[in-house]
């Protein structure tokens, strides 16, 4: 599958300073995020968020939030204890 146009952009914001990510091998990477204030993440985590083909997330709407403040353009998906096969 073939990605273009903003989803194709593997990059995040820090203050007004637009950082590219580095490619990732392929692989399954969890990530940690803040549970509180969204300042408190880290920027090797934001790497990765950006980096990936895909974000799995317990709750989308939450997630996004986060991706959204730091300009990361990945395509997210739900995986929870209720649809987790």
């Amino acid at each position: 599958m073939q990605v273009t146009g903003e989803l194709a952009k593997r990059s995040y914001v820090v203050g007004q300073i637009e950082i590219a990510a580095r490619p990732l091998e392929p692989a399954l990477y969890l990530v940690a995020t803040p549970i509180g204030n969204l300042a408190d993440i880290t920027l090797r985590a934001l790497e990765t968020l950006a980096a990936a083909d895909i974000v799995a997330c317990e709750d989308t709407r939450v997630s996004r939030v986060l991706l959204d403040r730091y300009g990361i353009r990945r395509r997210t998906t739900a995986y929870h204890e209720h649809n987790a096969g």
